[in-house]
């Protein structure tokens, strides 16, 4: 299953990367405060619910554009997002990716982020450990220190987001960690589980935003806030990631 599911969004990178050579021709749309949504969100969202059907016919579907399409009642459903960081997409900023995470009875199983610019695509299965482009990985053993640390903040213009964000970024900074902003939630996790930062938090993020990367994170060794599952499944909640010695200080 998940060597299908490496195929499925594999393809669909490869049409994100044809919109986005070609980003200047995109219809867009807002759907609030410096939130867009454009023609290819829609298509690849498109494309990844068909090739889902088709290869899993007993599954639902739960993608950001399109809303949640489940008839078999079997406790598998697939949460999609087509491009994380549209923003980043449409101007032409290299950060964004595809995400897939097959939850399972409440429960994520598999996920999947692809970065199809950089072919980077990073994956698990719950229980069995995380992979990149098809190697194990796992988070390095040696200890990290405030003062050594490289933290990522990510936040929305929604409600009291931006003053969480911001208290937090001054937190780190009273710690002695520098930080960064990327744009889009699963490159944020990408980094962090590549051991390119230590941690990572969101005040307020959608499953489809950040369930595969949590997953993906927690076989490579890192720890996590609550899955967004459950209720946040569809009406979102706080993430946060990070190496277990710095989890405190990223923890709201």
């Amino acid at each position: 299953m998940l060597n299908q599911a490496e195929i499925i969004i594999r393809r669909a990178g490869e049409l994100a990367t044809y919109h986005f050579h070609n980003r200047g021709e995109l219809s867009i749309d807002r759907k609030g405060a410096q939130d867009l949504v454009s023609e290819a969100d829609r298509a690849v969202e498109r494309q990844l619910r068909d090739a889902l059907k088709a290869a899993f016919p007993e599954d639902g579907i739960l993608g950001e554009e399109y809303g949640e399409e489940s008839d078999s009642g079997n406790g598998a459903l697939w949460v999609i997002d087509p491009i994380d960081g549209t923003t980043n997409f449409l101007r032409g900023i290299p950060d964004f990716a595809i995400t897939l995470c097959r939850v399972v009875n409440g429960e994520p199983e598999i996920g999947l982020i692809y970065h199809p610019l950089r072919n980077e695509l990073l994956s698990a299965e719950r229980g069995k450990g995380a992979y990149i482009n098809g190697q194990r990985h796992h988070i390095s053993d040696q200890p990290v220190s405030p003062e050594q640390a490289l933290l990522v903040i990510g936040f929305s213009q929604r409600d009291d987001v931006p003053q969480k964000a911001i208290r937090m970024l001054q937190r780190w900074a009273e710690a002695g960690c520098v930080s960064r902003q990327t744009g889009a939630a699963a490159t944020a996790l990408s980094m962090v589980i590549q051991g390119q930062a230590e941690g990572y938090y969101e005040p307020f993020l959608y499953s489809w935003d950040g369930l595969a990367g949590q997953l993906i994170a927690i076989e490579a060794g890192l720890q996590s806030s609550a899955l967004l599952c459950g209720d946040m499944l569809y009406n979102g909640g706080p993430t946060w990631v990070a190496r277990p010695e710095l989890f405190d200080l990223v923890t709201p």
